[in-house]
């Protein structure tokens, strides 16, 4: 092969990868264009139809599908995330703490099916940094989201354990003071065995049987058996502290 044919070759060559990356870059654009349209429709359909949606259960959960699919927030009606609180906000406690105060509750109801509806405040925090990418907030914003759920009673107010921890609770499940005695055993490790619970608390085995089943059945406590190590009941909802 010829020195012209080589360098023809090259110029052929060249030509395509232009023409390659002429036609990326319009696909994209097209993809974005196509984003951006279907947000413009979102947002005229939501709108629209508001209050209906939110009452149907089905329309409600495919419009939250395709929300998450578009990278926005989960609420309807909410096209952009607000990053930070605007002094505004901090000085009214409304605004950024409201929008905030909703993913808190929403999140909460979204583990309850693995952690049985409680969290430790450090878990929470951490869960609620992970449904934000790039937009995280800080500890002091959530407290005064939390505290506007408290005041609103859609959630009780923090359960103090002896360890110091507090916990959230996102469940209309009652605790009784047996069951706050294990959970503040709970907080140390994540997870509590009964022989343990046998010799730190002094109670009868019935008596530990009856808290530890009561956590399993309400999706608190995860069992987990294991030859070497016994039975431990992990409390996916404490581990993060």
């Amino acid at each position: 092969m010829g020195l012209r044919d080589i360098e023809k070759k090259i110029k052929i060559k060249s030509a395509f990868q232009v023409k390659d990356a002429e036609m990326m870059i319009k696909e994209l654009e097209q993809m974005v264009d196509n984003i951006s349209q279907i947000k413009k429709q979102l947002k005229k359909f939501e709108n629209k139809y508001g209050d209906r949606i939110t009452e149907n259960k089905e329309y409600y959960e495919k419009l939250a599908v395709l929300r998450d699919e578009l990278g926005l927030p989960s609420e309807i009606g909410r096209f952009d995330w607000k990053e930070a609180p605007s002094l505004k906000d901090k000085l009214t406690g409304r605004g950024f703490y409201d929008i905030l105060a909703n993913e808190i509750l929403e999140l909460g109801q979204n583990l309850t099916p693995d952690n049985g509806g409680i969290m430790s405040v450090g878990e929470l925090f951490t869960q609620l940094n992970k449904t934000r990418p790039g937009k995280m907030v800080t500890i002091d914003d959530m407290y005064r989201s939390l505290e506007k759920l408290i005041n609103a009673q859609l959630v009780p107010p923090f359960k103090v354990l002896d360890s110091g921890s507090k916990i959230v609770e996102f469940t209309t499940v009652e605790f009784s003071p047996d069951h706050d005695i294990i959970l503040n055993y709970a907080s140390r490790n994540g997870f509590v065995t009964k022989e343990d619970l046998l010799m730190r608390t002094g109670w009868a085995e019935e008596r530990i049987d009856r808290c530890l089943i009561f956590f399993d059945e309400n999706g608190i406590a995860r069992v987990d058996k294991s030859y070497s190590e016994g039975t431990k009941y992990w409390f996916p909802g404490l581990i993060g502290l």
